[in-house]
């Protein structure tokens, strides 16, 4: 167990970062240097190692900085359920705030004291902040892409939980490296326990399923979220060659996650999620091809053609008819079905 520390100041609340990392010392390195750079002072950080060899142990000493406790599990306990451990919602620590900081990425200098400020401003117990994707090439410099992880769906201000589930016909919804909240306050657990994926884009969508309360989103970037250059983002991780693999936007989970969302809300989350790429074309053509993904054919279908259509309900309702409900019941236990036709209305 980790010890908790009383704060510094009680009126200058401390924040926790939880950084888990697995054999990369050097990003590990600027990860924490940029934890340092912070116009917040008052943090302390854990790092969760999931690496027999310690190669963070170095790393933690060469700091030499006493806000920093190097914790490292006995044994490899996975990747999934080493972030999953640094997302639990109350505080290791004894800290006010937490977020999650994984190893290749790296904090804006005043991204803490900014998000403290905006959950105070707006009255919340958790903030989705944006972030900057760059990529990490060999060189070891970081490279912009002018793209950022939400930027592209989601708009300044607060987001019940129903909209958030709307979210999932675009994207992942919460992005773990986002993420800050009040872990005093917080009523939704994001942590997904024995039920987990290795796919970072389920994790996401599971999360958001989890959440019962408003969140607050700011698109200024304070946070970089760092992407291999040679990443793919249509296979994301897939072991198929480029050609067959599948986006996991639209493969079997993603179809039993947004029909059970039909199944739960009806034609009220599609025009939810309509209003939400409203004006944007390359949001309202994915979202018809998400309906289409969950054999859904009651809307004015606008961007996908009629011969494709008829294509893709065949492709997809023959994937359904032999994945069945195999997702169902997993699906309800992690996402407690039965209250979420509840949170529409908050």
């Amino acid at each position: 167990m980790i010890q908790k520390i009383r704060a510094y100041d009680e009126n200058r609340p401390e924040c926790e970062v939880r950084i888990p990392t697995y054999k990369r010392p050097e990003t590990l390195r600027r990860t924490i240097e940029s934890l340092q750079q912070q116009t917040y002072p008052f943090w302390k950080a854990v790092i969760l190692d999931n690496s027999s060899e310690q190669e963070a142990k170095s790393i933690v000493t060469a700091a030499n900085d006493d806000r920093i406790i190097y914790q490292p599990h006995p044994k490899n306990i996975g990747g999934a359920k080493n972030i999953d451990l640094s997302l639990q919602p109350k505080s290791m620590l004894g800290c006010k705030y937490a977020c999650a900081l994984e190893d290749d990425n790296y904090l804006y200098p005043a991204s803490i004291e900014e998000n403290i400020e905006t959950l105070k401003r707006e009255n919340v117990s958790i903030l989705l902040r944006n972030q900057e994707i760059r990529t990490d090439s060999k060189d070891g410099i970081p490279k912009a892409t002018g793209d950022t992880t939400r930027g592209q769906w989601f708009k300044k201000g607060t987001y019940s939980p129903f909209d958030l589930y709307a979210m999932i016909f675009f994207c992942e919804g919460l992005s773990n490296g986002g993420l800050f909240w009040d872990t005093e306050t917080i009523k939704t657990n994001f942590t997904l326990g024995d039920f987990y994926v290795q796919d970072g884009w389920y994790q996401e969508i599971f999360r958001s399923l989890r959440v019962t309360e408003p969140i607050f989103f700011d698109p200024r970037v304070g946070s970089v979220y760092t992407i291999l250059e040679d990443y793919k983002s249509a296979s994301r991780g897939s072991n198929l060659p480029a050609l067959f693999s599948t986006h996991p936007r639209y493969n079997r989970m993603a179809q039993a996650i947004l029909r059970l969302l039909i199944k739960v809300y009806g034609e009220e989350i599609i025009e939810r999620a309509k209003a939400i790429a409203a004006g944007n074309e390359e949001n309202l053509r994915t979202l018809e091809y998400q309906l289409l993904n969950a054999i859904y054919t009651k809307y004015p279908f606008q961007y996908v053609s009629m011969p494709e259509r008829v294509l893709l309900i065949f492709k997809h309702s023959v994937r359904n008819f032999y994945s069945g409900n195999s997702f169902e019941e997993a699906l309800k236990s992690l996402t407690h079905l039965e209250s979420m036709k509840k949170t529409s209305s908050m």
